[in-house]
């Protein structure tokens, strides 16, 4: 799983393998380590009690939750993404949130392509996708 964050935004692409984990187990997550004490995790998770997709960060840990009957389209579908903005709270801005299955980067040749969804690209008429 990738993660990108810009301007209040978020974006998770998810690889072949990382859908069928968190199909079976309901989370997948990653992690940085910046020093033996310092470690940032980032995860996305099916939540059963939730309506809309939420995103939370605690504990140094950023988790996106799903709703299970949308992550179960998303997965068992051609769907590329999902797609949403949080609301606003007094504490916090709004925050966009894109979840995307991770397509072939056509300008890294040596990039293996094999766990992305290039068949999802192709169908889609895109080859320059990254």
């Amino acid at each position: 799983m990738k993660l990108r964050c810009t301007n209040n935004s978020l974006r998770l692409r998810v690889r072949k393998s990382d859908l069928e984990i968190l199909q079976q187990k309901g989370s997948i997550s990653e992690s940085l380590t910046f020093g033996p004490q310092i470690h940032f995790r980032f995860s996305l998770k099916i939540a059963q009690d939730l309506a809309e997709v939420q995103a939370r960060f605690e504990n140094n840990e950023m988790s996106v939750y799903l709703p299970v009957q949308q992550a179960e389209i998303w997965i068992n579908s051609n769907q590329v993404g999902i797609q949403t903005t949080s609301s606003a709270t007094p504490d916090s801005e709004a925050l966009d949130i894109l979840i995307e299955k991770d397509f072939p980067c056509d300008d890294r040749p040596n990039e293996d392509k094999n766990d992305t969804f290039w068949e999802l690209a192709n169908k889609e008429g895109k080859s320059e996708i990254c």
